[in-house]
């Protein structure tokens, strides 16, 4: 069995993908009294969380052999996975398949899901502000991967973040100009994580996460390099995300405003 009881007194969470953002989400909830087992693809990435998490489990979450052998009482599923560099091909994997039998997993245990989207899923392409009810862009095969996992995790009762772009410690946001004019959505890897904290406990929810305002990039006129993957150009609003009391404490893309 990878799992058993949870510890008495604690609520139980998983997390599922404990890289950049799901390994604050972890820290964060540990911090707050939760017992938290972070679930991750390498043995490499386990051996590193382990002083931390000796529960740390090392899996495929993909596959629906790995979601049977979890006994016990949840209390939150956190489904933070992103294909690694150079594993684009495994993308509709992790997002539709992967999410799609962890939110089967959730439905059918009563376990509250949170599952961490983009806020590239927007049609919006001319710098227009969205928010959560804006167009989806429909001819786009990664972002309806995105969306139609979303929908898996919204029909259990759980929600979703829309996140701009992380940064934080050891992922900085970079100044370049290349490409189109355009405006750029982030958000700092805690203040990501403490929205994750905050929507747990929403049912069926759709939340935008990302600073007040964009950053702009590149230049008039400008193109994308041959063969690199464009961007569309959007502002997105957290407005409300900001109305359940949430602000975030960093802004202009690594300044803090506290």
């Amino acid at each position: 069995m990878k799992s058993s009881r949870p510890e008495i007194g604690f609520p139980r969470l998983l997390v599922v993908g404990a890289g950049f953002l799901g390994g604050a989400v972890a820290r964060g909830a540990s911090a707050g009294g939760w017992s938290v087992v972070p679930v991750v693809r390498s043995e490499k990435s386990a051996n590193l969380l382990k002083a931390e998490f000796p529960g740390v489990i090392h899996g495929n979450a993909v596959d629906p052999l790995f979601w049977r052998e979890f006994d016990g009482r949840w209390e939150g599923l956190v489904w933070s996975v992103s294909p690694s560099q150079g594993e684009e091909s495994s993308f509709d994997e992790l997002h539709q398949k992967g999410a799609h039998q962890a939110a089967l997993w959730a439905g059918e245990r009563g376990v509250t899901m949170i599952y961490i989207s983009s806020t590239s899923v927007y049609a919006e392409a001319e710098g227009g502000w969205v928010d959560e009810g804006s167009p989806l862009a429909r001819h786009d095969e990664r972002s309806m991967a995105l969306v139609e996992a979303e929908r898996s995790a919204l029909r259990v009762g759980g929600s979703v973040l829309r996140c701009g772009g992380i940064y934080g410690p050891g992922r900085e946001l970079l100044g370049s100009q290349e490409g189109p004019e355009r405006w750029v959505n982030v958000v700092q890897v805690e203040d990501a994580a403490r929205a994750v904290g905050l929507v747990l406990g929403k049912k069926r929810q759709v939340f935008n996460v990302c600073e007040d305002v964009p950053l702009k990039r590149g230049v008039p006129g400008g193109q994308w390099p041959e063969g690199r993957r464009g961007r569309r150009n959007k502002r997105v609003s957290n407005a409300k995300l900001r109305g359940l009391g949430w602000q975030p404490l960093w802004s202009g893309g690594g300044r803090s405003s506290v």
